[in-house]
């Protein structure tokens, strides 16, 4: 199955598990990081870091196979470049990003959408895979797509 249908099966598994439920927040990115992690099951860690205080993220609910970070600044690090310019930020290979936060050794390429509410961020969705450039265009758009369920 191509990677377009597999992330229209995110969504539809996503709005019917939403669908009629007054969910909070964190309990929808649970639900999204799993169904997106069951999907997916290559990817290493797929997860949010929500925004606890100004300039700060913290670690929320994820699915992977490795430990992940429990906090990260504005500013350092994949995650923390999003969520200052609060815009989709897409790594080929980590080992050349400036900055890079090594929260694992398996982590190769990665993917990091920012979620704005209300014109106001909130928090991040972040992805990682192992291989240089497993995430493009249509990641970035399938995934800014589901952020808006939350």
């Amino acid at each position: 199955m191509d990677k377009t249908s597999r992330y229209q099966n995110v969504l539809s598994s996503t709005r019917a598990a939403l669908d009629g439920y007054s969910m909070e927040d964190i309990g929808k990115m649970a639900t999204l990081s799993s169904i997106l992690k069951s999907e997916f099951s290559e990817w290493i860690f797929c997860g949010f870091y929500r925004v606890v205080k100004q300039d700060l993220l913290e670690i929320g609910p994820y699915q992977g196979n490795v430990l992940a970070c429990s906090h990260i600044t504005f500013g350092q690090g994949v995650c923390g470049e999003a969520a200052s310019e609060r815009k989709t930020v897409i790594i080929d290979d980590v080992s050349t990003f400036p900055g890079y936060i090594s929260c694992d050794d398996q982590t190769v390429s990665e993917i990091v959408v920012p979620i704005i509410k209300d014109g106001k961020l909130t928090a991040v969705l972040d992805i990682d895979g192992d291989r240089i450039g497993q995430f493009d265009t249509t990641d970035q758009d399938s995934l800014e797509k589901l952020v808006k369920l939350i």
